[in-house]
């Protein structure tokens, strides 16, 4: 016997003589007593437990009296040092028979609950504390089994769609309430919880029934909780309400379909002003002198050139930037049929892709009259009169920059020619916009056959 109160062990225990003296007592017991082995022998139950006594003694009366053990009853005692604080007990009295039948003394055995109801009930004030604090968000928050069961909600949700956690906890969670306006919806929810319980986090902006049968958006996540060794316990769902954002975003998208709209008016009706202002100097030209007829066709191909632009910005909507490639090959297109007779000998050729060759918008106008200006000049004087020919447009990206080409297999500038080329109006036209464009110009060789000119400008925009 002497071993087993020698022994380690979480349990109390101890022997009582009839007369209640303690006769053996293990550390464990002594210790939640409050004093050690050696002051509790020879003493009684009344003197190491005085305040705990009368609600003992009749208990072990009952052993002692009667034989009868007292089991497994809990009491609060006064923990020694403890300023008034009580420590909770389970123990049990075991009446110790002698060979007579009599009894001979009382077998003790306690285990101090303090620590577990401690642990227990500040896991409950935690729990209680987690509830309030999802209870005080709007966010939907719940706990569901793998198989898509709702087993916890929090209050918010459940009192925006006016109902009570009776009507949704333990059913399917796409058969409760939320879901219930559309076939679409719950078939939608179920997949989401097949996918979330084969281990997918599921992330989607969704459309649910509130209280009245009307409609909320919510930002919505379904994400599997794991124990320790990865296996799939519980799905989460969680839910924000996005209904704000989702009318600040119809007013932005509605302000800019307006804004789309104006700016499409905006340039359809300068590129018509533009060619009415064409079609003035066409009528013009009609009257004047040659050489004053010949310069107002010039001027009206420059005001084309401008409009031109204005066009391709208003089919494409897109107001930031142009596509390169469409329009030049829309610019040879006009400029053939300016010069519809000419055509028969000459060969206008573009070589551009239709994508990928973006400029902004502040450099569109500036590049299409310097195409027009190169583009007019070959067409006029690289040629001799009667002589067929070609006239070629590339246009590509190299680099980080755009590099425009226009050259022509004509006669070439006249050996006299200045290499600036600013011995004619269109000549000084192009070095000016050059200059605006931030670009460089390399001029062809004069006295040279045939010629080329090429621009390069600096990719602003880009590419797609």
């Amino acid at each position: 016997m002497q071993a087993i109160f020698e022994a380690d062990s979480p349990v109390g225990k101890a022997v009582l003589d009839r007369d209640l003296r303690y006769v053996c007592i293990n550390e464990t017991l002594a210790a939640f007593n409050g004093k050690s082995v050696e002051q509790h022998l020879g003493c009684t139950v009344q003197e190491v437990l005085p305040e705990a006594f009368p609600t003992l003694k009749p208990m072990l009366d009952q052993v002692i009296l009667e034989g009868r053990p007292a089991t497994q009853f809990r009491i609060a005692v006064a923990m020694p040092g403890g300023a008034g604080e009580l420590a909770e007990w389970e123990a049990s009295y075991l009446p110790i028979p002698l060979q007579d039948g009599s009894v001979g003394g009382v077998y003790v055995q306690a285990v101090n609950l303090t620590a577990k109801l401690l642990a227990e009930r500040a896991l409950a004030d935690s729990e209680k504390q987690l509830r309030r604090v999802l209870d005080s968000l709007f966010a939907f928050v719940g706990v569901m089994a793998p198989d898509g069961t709702l087993l916890q909600a929090n209050r918010a949700p459940l009192e925006a769609a006016g109902i009570d956690a009776q009507d949704v906890m333990g059913k399917p969670f796409w058969d409760t309430y939320w879901w219930s306006y559309s076939d679409t919806a719950r078939a939608w929810v179920r997949t989401a919880c097949e996918r979330a319980a084969a281990g997918e986090i599921v992330r989607e902006d969704v459309t649910v029934r509130m209280a009245g049968d009307t409609r909320m958006a919510l930002d919505f996540m379904l994400v599997p909780m794991r124990d320790d060794n990865g296996v799939i316990t519980h799905l989460i769902p969680s839910a924000i309400d996005i209904s704000d954002r989702q009318a600040a975003q119809q007013r932005i998208e509605s302000a800019l379909r307006e804004r789309t709209v104006l700016l499409q008016e905006i340039h359809h009706r300068v590129k018509n002003n533009l060619q009415i202002i064409a079609s003035l100097l066409r009528l013009q030209s009609r009257a004047a002198a040659p050489e004053v007829a010949l310069a107002l066709r010039d001027s009206e191909n420059r005001v084309m050139a401008m409009a031109l632009t204005h066009q391709l910005l208003y089919e494409r909507t897109d107001f930031s930037s142009l596509e390169l490639g469409p329009y030049l090959k829309r610019l040879a297109a006009s400029l053939r049929d300016a010069h519809g007779p000419l055509m028969q000998r000459i060969q206008l050729a573009v070589e551009a892709p239709e994508g990928g060759l973006q400029i902004e918008l502040t450099q569109a106008v500036p590049v299409a009259l310097v195409v027009n200006e190169l583009l007019t000049n070959a067409l006029k004087h690289a040629f001799e009169p009667g002589v067929t020919g070609c006239v070629r447009v590339q246009a590509a990206r190299e680099n980080e920059q755009i590099t425009v080409r226009v050259s022509d297999d004509g006669r070439g500038l006249p050996a006299d020619s200045p290499l600036s080329g600013g011995a004619s109006l269109g000549f000084s036209l192009v070095s000016l916009l050059t200059q605006q464009l931030n670009a460089t110009m390399v001029w062809p060789q004069p006295g040279r056959p045939g010629a080329t000119f090429i621009l390069t400008l600096p990719v602003t925009a880009p590419a797609l």
